[in-house]
């Protein structure tokens, strides 16, 4: 197994990142560096220096992260010879020293190492790197459904706003969005930048969002996190070129274009694969049937038009039970290595056959089914990825000796996030097997919670009698994609003819699109309101493709409004057609700007627009991976011994070189040396932290598996993510494999 446990905020970002308390000494060097005179100078005294602590701890080094195409100086002064140059951004130095600024003002110099044994490489300037203290990072939430993010220069603004009643802040966040939809940005502009209205995908477009600093406020009664950040890019020409919106006209172009905007070139290479991830027991053949005429009815639209034939290839995943189980057949089976267009896909979805045996009670392996068609399908490069589940029974939970994938609705539903995955869910509830229909509910509601998609999850139910109603439902999934491929044609159409028509024929499409703004009366980014049209508009050859504007009915009188099926399924799919546009755009994240920010949507409270995450390699999963199972040895050996947790655990540390008196010591498991201290402190809480002999003990047999399941289930998400060759970013042109990293969420955290 490769794992991160809630340790793995220890080496997170820093760089080439090293495991902090030298659990994995052998793996600290944080970076290639070309050693040089002074560096080698005196190995006996070198080997005596220690890097400086963070203010208020006992072991943690401060460190600092190099900007793009910084340099390293023998000495602390620009007038002294470079002991390296163009430093690569997200390098990052251990400080051994630490002079100037202070009431004087003027640049802090850093006495900088590659490593913390004593190795001293030379000096920085705070104008080349920032100190990173909080170890974690932030990235943008999903943008459908809320506004971009406004990057304050000072934090006072932000506090200010943060304290003023509803309305006030209100007219006065109102007022800053229409000001830079405006153009209207001067110099003392109290808002530095301003996140990008498309989409940036963090796994193509990487950019960096580090905490320098945090601290809590309250907006309308919640909760909120107010914090210092960093932006910054990785390589290229434009990496020192700050997205300062007072001075980089260009950036607030780019920034302000409507998150549906894209050329027509663009859409030339729109693919759509659909995934069918269905039970396949004996209880499900009539579904089977029906899916496969559903298919068929769409096929006839498909095929009756070349372009969406092209765009659209399908697969099918059966799944089913233990194969321990007389004639159960298989527990998973992908019937499509390949995706298929239409007229191969009916074919191959008619041999799709169901078990001669029932499973043993009625969960089954859906979780396995789930795992295989995220990791596993041979998913066309760039298309948006969707998976339809379909069946009538829950999933084994994790630590089942069934559930063949060890995994969770939480923590596949992670993954699917992190891969760009949309999942619809088809619950069939069986009158006979209701005492099953509230647990399935809930795994198949939290796998199909997509990024941005606003109205719900994406779950449907109905009647295991009810095949017309089964066939309405899977209909509006198949709807909704066919009907967006459809409006895309015509739009493109009418853009090509537009272009045609102002050229006299002879120009390339340059359709102007529909002009972008924000207009504050909805997150949705509306037309702008007469007599206010902004000064920045939409890029020529766009055409804005806001196509999912279809009105539900209204609700009964007294009855809360509920999305229909097919605004559901258009919901999801908006998000994922945002997050494609974005990135096939290259949308770039703000860079070269220190802001101060709040993770919550100033005009909707209750929108996180932030979220943090860790960064990680794999060299730290591998050292992880110890932690979290002599903690998960710990609390099995307690339940079987009836020893208490400590005790389990005093045993189980002493066989991997721990301290067994340090935890003999502790009064949680924060205290007991195996978690590193630099969790501590840091914006977020973890269940694993505060365990104690006490609220172990308190807990019943069911919920002390339920903790240890839940623990396992994020360990192989992390095996996962560890073997799959999404989402790793390469820092440095330096770095070798066991040292890119992965942006993973707080939620795969226990």
């Amino acid at each position: 197994m490769r794992l991160h446990t809630l340790t793995m905020a220890l080496g997170l970002l820093l760089g080439t990142f090293a495991i902090v308390q030298g659990a994995v000494a052998a793996g600290e060097s944080s970076g290639t560096a070309t050693a040089t005179a002074p560096a080698e100078a005196s190995a006996a005294s070198a080997a005596k220096r220690i890097p400086i602590k963070l203010e208020g701890k006992e072991s943690l080094p401060l460190r600092v992260l190099s900007r793009a195409f910084s340099k390293v100086y023998k000495n602390p002064d620009v007038a002294s010879s470079t002991i390296e140059e163009n430093v690569p951004a997200f390098q990052a130095y251990y400080v051994y020293g630490k002079q100037g600024g202070g009431d004087l003002g003027g640049a802090v110099w850093y006495e900088v190492g590659h490593d913390n044994r004593g190795t001293v490489l030379g000096w920085m300037s705070s104008d080349d790197v920032f100190e990173w203290k909080q170890t974690m990072c932030l990235s943008y939430t999903h943008p459908e459904g809320r506004y971009p993010v406004l990057m304050f220069d000072k934090k006072a603004e932000l506090e200010r706003l943060s304290g003023l009643p509803k309305e006030k802040r209100k007219e006065a966040v109102e007022k800053y969005y229409m000001d830079i939809a405006m153009g209207d940005v001067p110099p003392e502009f109290p808002i530095v930048t301003i996140e990008p209205k498309k989409a940036v995908d963090i796994t193509k477009e990487f950019y960096l969002l580090p905490i320098l600093e945090f601290g809590e406020v309250q907006l309308e009664n919640r909760e909120a996190r107010i914090l210092k950040l960093a932006a910054v890019t990785g390589e290229g020409a434009e990496a020192r070129e700050s997205s300062d919106i007072r001075k980089n006209k260009d950036y607030l172009q780019d920034a302000v274009q409507d998150s549906t905007s894209i050329s027509p070139a663009a859409l030339e290479k729109l693919g759509i694969d659909i995934v069918w991830v269905m039970d396949a027991t004996n209880s499900m053949m009539p579904y089977v049937t029906q899916t496969l005429k559903v298919v068929e009815e769409a096929s006839k639209r498909i095929s009756s038009n070349a372009a969406l034939a092209k765009a659209v290839k399908f697969g099918v995943w059966g799944y089913r039970d233990s194969i321990s189980i007389p004639d159960i057949g298989y527990n998973v089976k992908n019937y499509t290595p390949e995706l298929q267009n239409i007229d191969q896909f009916i074919p191959t979805l008619k041999t799709v056959d169901v078990s001669l045996a029932g499973s043993e009670g009625y969960a089954e392996d859906v979780f396995s089914g789930v795992k295989g068609a995220v990791d596993e399908t041979a998913w066309t490069p760039n298309a948006i990825k969707i998976v339809v589940l379909v069946g009538d029974a829950p999933g084994h939970e994790p630590g089942h000796k069934w559930n063949a994938s060890g995994q969770s609705q939480t923590t596949l539903r992670a993954i699917a996030d992190d891969r760009n995955i949309t999942i619809y869910a088809i619950h069939i509830k069986d009158p006979k097997a209701e005492q099953y229909h509230a647990t399935t509910a809930e795994q198949f509601q939290t796998l199909s919670v997509n990024r941005g998609a606003e109205g719900g999850p994406s779950y449907y139910s109905t009647p295991s009698e009810d095949l017309v109603g089964f066939e309405n439902v899977t209909k509006n999934v198949t709807d909704a994609i066919i009907g967006l491929l459809e409006k895309i044609n015509q739009e493109k159409g009418k853009a090509a003819a537009t272009a045609t028509a102002g050229s006299g024929g002879n120009a390339p499409a340059t359709a102007k699109a529909g002009v972008s703004d924000f207009d504050v009366s909805s997150p949705a980014a509306q037309p702008a309101k007469p007599g206010t049209e902004p000064a920045v508009t939409a890029a020529k050859g766009t055409v804005n493709l806001d196509l999912f504007e279809e009105a539900s009915p209204a609700p009964a009188k007294g009855e809360p409004a509920k999305p229909e099926g097919q605004a559901l399924a258009n919901a999801a799919l908006k998000a994922a057609f945002v997050q494609w546009i974005g990135s096939q755009a290259g949308a770039q994240a703000p860079r070269d700007v220190v802001a101060w920010v709040t993770d919550k949507d100033l005009l909707a409270t209750d929108i996180q627009s932030l979220e943090v995450r860790l960064l990680i390699n794999k060299r730290q999963l591998d050292s992880l991976r110890e932690t979290l199972k002599t903690i998960l040895a710990a609390g099995r050996k307690g339940q079987i011994s009836g020893e208490d947790f400590f005790s389990s655990l005093q045993a189980a540390a002493a066989a991997t070189a721990r301290d067994p008196e340090m935890i003999k010591r502790a009064k949680s498991l924060s205290q007991s040396g195996l978690i590193p201290e630099f969790l501590t402190g840091l914006p977020y809480k973890s269940r694993i932290m505060d365990m104690n002999n006490e609220l172990w003990s308190s807990w019943s047999v069911d919920e002390q598996d339920m903790f240890l399941a839940d623990l396992e289930a994020r360990i192989m998400a992390y095996e996962t993510i560890h073997d799959g060759p999404e989402g790793w970013v390469r820092l440095n042109k330096s770095d070798d494999p066991s040292e890119y990293v992965y942006p993973i969420s707080l939620e795969l955290l226990p």
